[in-house]
């Protein structure tokens, strides 16, 4: 009997698998197995299970739990599972645990690396790697004790794809490599490790100009985002490229110190900015002109080296970015909007980037959707503008009102761009406004500003198979795509062509050199298991789609839920009704406020009516939360009776 933890969940028995379907009895079976030979006590089950408001039947339901795992583990004659004073103990032999096989390759690869052997230790940790599934325990919602044995999985396997690296470096493979590191620091856009590796790649391959652009793009993420300086160690890695040094191959690639970045202290832009018209401590309602020593504000997140694609809508931004105001006196306001995952924002920081020339008083880049999915306040968005513009903290006004006059008070006869992403709504948008007919607002939602006076609307549809295909082999690289072309056609249509999901599939492929394209594929096919595959550190399509479902409400999340049973993505408002045993003008109601929220596409019908197309990913997803929705509330004899 063999136990994986290095993806999803798996038990296998003489090659079938036998993994339980119950999601708590998949939690017990995690912690037993990532503790094998160990006790797990009653109490760390209850936690992991209930956390702090366990039922006053925990006990027992936990009880249940092990019958039931007794029952699936016990098929060889033997009982691994046993019972011990205060817990519960899973007795295996430690190779039948992928977890044991994975950290043996690996220290067995550090070793060789140490020993000087990068040829052996690249070709031990890319079979140490190999073993990595999707991510750990993918198949589980895990609770505080799990969620942290996650995460010490996931660093092992970070600390592995580093060292296979290092070795790779060390073989001289460095062109080969730059691919792989771009996407890694997309996928790890704060792991300073990876930045090294990527810049020492460009150097040793002819390419200092980009190595030192790769070097200020993290720099401005962390001091934008933490307030910190990269290390020490970057920074003089930084200066042999300025200065030219040549690259050594036969000189291994030094290693970030573990400590992190040292601080410079709070994160306030201070620009040399002077107030015209600031008399006995006072504004006096008015910044004239060009301020002296002005420094232009440049948020902007760095561009990605991989952008394809999207020809239309690029000509189309750039008409409404490029274009003179002329005789306007309105703020233009441009919305991207379409499904989670389309890649709205990838899109408008490409063609913000492409169109800053025509902004030289600065571009200001706001996120309106905190990390736990709460609208941003705008009066908080409005402070750090102020702050980039050079006001000093101590005149920015507390109210929001007074800060958004005062922030139309100093774009005025400015050319200012704004960008605004993953805005929540109208009303969260208009008191960021500019105060110049120069100035243009661009602005990325999944909910759409439609009925936003003067704002034009693009909907991004996922990409065509051909512009899909090209961003997987930016990513793996080409050779991988020619070798199995019709494998790599199928990974674009088993991710819908969606910008996100491809993107997860090319970071598992180039962090996996060894893994097929045909069996990557093959992991795909399976519906439980697409979603798990299409997560890679902070991209989840999972949690994009999960973002909008947590805005419904509860009979929008019914109607949501049921339409995973579909087998076709095409729905009308009459199917929706027979799903929902109600109404077909309710069901239509519903269908509208899916499509606000970007999980439904609208379409035209036949005969006039307004038809609706479901993203197969979306479905899945569907599908999922009604799986959970009957495991947290199952149908009874009884309840069906009622």
């Amino acid at each position: 009997m063999e136990f994986r933890v290095l993806g999803a969940l798996e038990v296998v028995h003489d090659t079938r698998e036998i993994t339980p379907s119950a999601a708590k009895v998949r939690g017990v079976l995690a912690m037993l197995v990532l503790r094998h030979n160990h006790i797990v006590s009653t109490r760390e089950f209850v936690d992991e299970l209930w956390g702090e408001r366990p039922p006053p039947s925990a006990h027992s339901t936990l009880q249940t739990y092990i019958y039931k795992l007794r029952k699936t583990l016990g098929r060889d004659g033997r009982e691994p599972l046993l019972t011990k004073p205060y817990g519960y103990l899973l007795q295996v032999d430690p190779g039948a645990v992928d977890l044991h096989d994975f950290e043996r390759r690996v220290a067995e690869g550090r070793d060789a690396l140490e020993r000087g052997d990068a040829e052996g230790a690249s070709r031990m940790l890319v079979r140490a790697l190999d073993l990595w599934r999707g991510p750990a325990l993918a198949n589980l919602t895990p609770g505080e004790l799990l969620s942290a044995q996650i995460t010490r999985l996931e660093e092992s396997r970070l600390r592995a794809l580093d060292l296979r690296l290092e070795a790779d470096l060390r073989l001289g493979r460095h062109r080969e490599l730059i691919s792989e590191l771009k996407e890694l620091i997309i996928t790890h856009p704060l792991n300073e490790e990876f930045y090294a590796k990527l810049m020492t790649a460009l150097h040793a391959s002819g390419r200092r100009v980009e190595a030192l652009e790769v070097f200020q793009g993290l720099r401005r993420q962390l001091v934008d985002q933490l307030g910190l300086e990269p290390s020490p160690e970057l920074c003089r890695l930084q200066q042999r490229l300025l200065t030219a040094d040549p690259y050594d191959p036969a000189e291994p690639p030094a290693r970030l110190a573990a400590a992190p970045p040292a601080a410079v202290g709070e994160l306030v832009v201070e620009l040399p900015n002077r107030l015209d018209g600031e008399r006995d401590g006072e504004l006096d309602g008015e910044l004239d002109g060009e301020l002296d020593g002005e420094v232009p504000p440049a948020q902007l997140p760095p561009d990605i080296a991989d952008f394809v694609g999207r020809t239309r809508a690029l000509e189309w931004l750039a008409e409404v970015l490029e274009r003179p105001a002329g005789s306007a006196t309105a703020v233009r306001v441009a919305c991207l909007t379409g499904m989670p995952g389309v890649g709205k924002t990838t899109l408008a920081v490409h063609a913000a980037h492409r169109a800053r020339r025509h902004y030289p008083s600065g571009q200001l880049f706001a996120r309106l959707t905190a990390p736990d999915g709460a609208p941003v306040d705008p009066g908080e968005v409005l402070g750090g503008f102020l702050r980039a513009a050079g006001v000093p903290a101590g005149r920015i006004p507390p109210d929001r009102d007074e800060r958004a006059k005062l922030f139309r008070t100093w774009s005025a006869g400015r050319r200012v761009l704004v960008v605004l992403d993953d805005a929540c709504g109208a009303e969260q948008v208009q008191p960021l406004l500019p105060g110049s007919a120069e100035c243009v607002v661009l602005v990325t939602s999944r909910y759409g500003l439609h009925g936003f006076a003067g704002a034009t609307v693009l909907e991004l549809d996922p990409p065509d198979e051909a512009e899909g295909l090209e961003l997987l082999a930016l990513i793996i690289g080409q050779a991988r795509v020619d070798d199995e072309r019709k494998e790599a056609e199928r990974v674009v249509r088993l991710c819908g062509g969606l910008p996100l999901a491809l993107r997860c599939a090319g970071s598992r492929l180039a962090a996996s050199q060894g893994l097929a394209l045909r069996k990557y594929a093959d992991r795909l096919d399976d519906p439980a298991t697409r979603l798990d595959e299409l997560r890679v550190s902070n991209l989840d399509v999972r949690a994009a789609l999960a973002a909008s479902y947590a805005r419904l409400d509860d009979p929008e999340r019914s109607l949501f839920r049921l339409l995973g049973l579909l087998r076709t993505p095409d729905v009308a408002p009459s199917h929706a009704a027979v799903l929902l045993g109600c109404e077909s003008g309710r069901a239509a109601r519903l269908l509208a406020r899916l499509a606000e929220v970007s999980l439904l596409r609208v379409r035209p019908g036949d005969d006039g009516e307004v038809c609706y197309s479901l993203h197969e990913l979306v479905r899945l997803y569907a599908r999922e939360c009604l799986d959970d929705e009957l495991d947290a509330h199952p149908l009874t004899l009884e309840g069906l009776q009622r």
